[in-house]
């Protein structure tokens, strides 16, 4: 790996720490705001990467899928939020609301990074090119955590609408890393990733570009 290389893997790791930092707080402070204080007692309701750090999916994943040269940028996932669903006057739907903030986080910052790009990019051709950067990472980011497996938010959500048992659910938690590394090495799966990332990406582009003119 060259020094350029090296360059663009910094730039991007350091977006992956804010976005997935983000990811977290959104979701610590969705279950929050619906009635559930454990995020904020474990000190999860904070937006220091440091705090939501998961070693395999923080330093492990994103580092393997640079180096692999599997065909996107540096993706990964945080430490879980706990979350305890006993404490929501709706169970069922405020935990899938609480899973769902992550994601939503990572697509609104990402989309509010790209608009600064556009707003300044006549003056700084490298801060909006970092901006850019920014915003594809948090898309990233953010498609890759709706995989329905653990310990992505996908797989909580399944978990919830269709009811699989803790007991189960630890179980596939175990191999869930695994299957995540097996599933980033399959050609149909990047093929089809990046594709859905592509239209995400054109279409925070032209919103852009119509809002701005």
């Amino acid at each position: 790996m060259g020094v350029q290389g090296l360059k663009v893997f910094f730039i991007c790791y350091l977006w992956v720490l804010l976005a997935l930092a983000v990811h977290e707080w959104g979701r610590a402070w969705m279950a929050n705001c619906l009635g559930d204080d454990t995020p904020r007692i474990e000190g999860r309701l904070t937006l220091n990467p440091l705090a939501h750090v998961s070693f395999l999916g923080t330093l492990v994943f994103p580092l393997v899928i640079f180096l692999s040269h599997l065909g996107f940028l540096p993706i990964g996932w945080g430490r879980p939020v706990k979350v305890n669903s006993d404490n929501f006057k709706h169970k069922k739907w405020y935990d899938i609301l609480s899973n769902l903030a992550g994601l939503w986080g990572n697509f609104i910052l990402g989309f509010l990074i790209l608009l600064l790009g556009f707003i300044i990019r006549d003056k700084s051709h490298s801060l909006s090119y970092l901006c850019s950067i920014g915003t594809k990472v948090n898309v990233a980011i953010g498609l890759f955590n709706l995989i329905p497996i653990p310990p992505l938010d996908g797989a909580r959500i399944l978990k919830v609408v269709i009811g699989i048992g803790e007991e189960f659910f630890k179980l596939f938690s175990k191999i869930g890393g695994i299957m995540l590394f097996i599933l980033v090495n399959l050609p149909i799966f990047v093929n089809y990733f990046n594709l859905v990332n592509k239209f995400f990406l054109d279409f925070y582009f032209q919103f852009c570009k119509f809002l701005l003119g």
